[in-house]
Parts: structure tokens; C-alpha cells; sequence
């Protein structure tokens, strides 16, 4: 090996590592990291401009005006397809009941009127909206309508049931 050689070999060497560790750093400030905002791609989320739907989860129901309530569980283990998903199914009210959804399950999920996500009334007459483990909505049944209401869980979208309200 020459003289050029000798000079030229480590010279690419360290040509080499600056490029690696450039490549690298500017790969890692791609990753997200819980808490950090430094990242050059972060941008502010829009205002929230959520209008309330009728009987919106964000709206709660006074219970203690309603003589007649019918509780809907949301059951243990609804999020595996294939098992029960509400009781009960289907359900029945009068037109002077509160109708009450409950979540006994430990994943989230959602009552919402329509036959699916594809439904053009579907979440028009109501959606509960995220309801965490443990978590209820309430919808007064005269908000409803008398007649047959389909509702799906938007979280996991066969689930499926509906309620009459006489």
C-alpha cells in the first residue's frame, strides 16, 4: 500500500463513522418518546370543535327521573368475537324508561344506534362515546322513539344488539 493509501484509508474510515452516526441521529429523533415534544415532526392538534350529539355521554341524565330503568350490561369477555356481547339481548323499554348501558368488561367500548360503521344514521340518535371498564350512559327511551333501534359497539363492530322501545 502506498503513501496515498496509508492517508486515504483511515480518512474514509472516519468519513464513514460520521456519516453512521449522522444517519443514526437523524433516524432516532424520528422515534416518538413518551413525553418528548422536541420532535421535529410534532405538530399541535386542531381545536376540538366535538359537537354533543342527543344524549351524548358528555351530557349526563338525572336517573332519579325516571321511575322504569333498563340496564344493558356490556359483558365479561364482549370483545372476543363469538362471545355474548350485551344483556339484555335484545333488549325491551317504555317510552318513560331510561335506558342505561353498563361496561362490565375490561376492554372499552361503545353503544351506539345504527346496524354498523357503514349505517348512514349510524350515532345520529345516539353514541355513548368511549366508555371505559366500569363506566355507564344513559339515554331516556322518549329520545328514541317507539319502534326498533339496532346498536353496535364501534370498537369492535360485531357486536351487535338492539332495543324496542314500546
Amino acid at each position: 500500500m502506498g503513501t496515498v493509501g496509508k492517508v486515504a484509508f483511515p480518512v474514509i474510515l472516519g468519513l464513514g463513522a460520521l456519516t453512521g452516526f449522522l444517519t443514526y441521529m437523524w433516524f432516532f429523533a424520528a422515534i416518538p418518546h413518551l413525553g418528548d415534544i422536541r420532535s421535529p415532526y410534532r405538530q399541535p392538534l386542531p381545536p376540538s370543535n366535538a359537537q354533543a350529539s342527543p344524549g351524548n355521554a358528555s351530557q349526563p341524565v338525572d336517573e332519579s327521573k325516571f321511575k322504569t330503568i333498563v340496564s344493558i350490561d356490556i359483558l365479561k369477555g364482549a370483545s372476543v368475537q363469538g362471545s355474548p356481547s350485551y344483556s339484555p339481548s335484545p333488549a325491551t323499554a317504555s317510552g318513560d324508561a331510561l335506558i342505561k348501558w353498563t361496561n362490565q368488561d375490561t376492554a372499552t367500548h361503545t353503544a351506539t344506534n345504527g346496524k354498523g360503521a357503514s349505517d348512514d344514521a349510524s350515532g345520529k340518535l345516539f353514541d355513548s362515546g368511549f366508555l371505559e371498564p366500569g363506566k355507564s350512559y344513559s339515554v331516556p327511551a322518549s329520545k328514541l322513539g317507539k319502534g326498533d333501534h339496532a346498536y353496535f359497539c364501534q370498537v369492535h363492530p360485531f357486536m351487535t344488539s338492539s332495543i324496542t322501545v314500546q
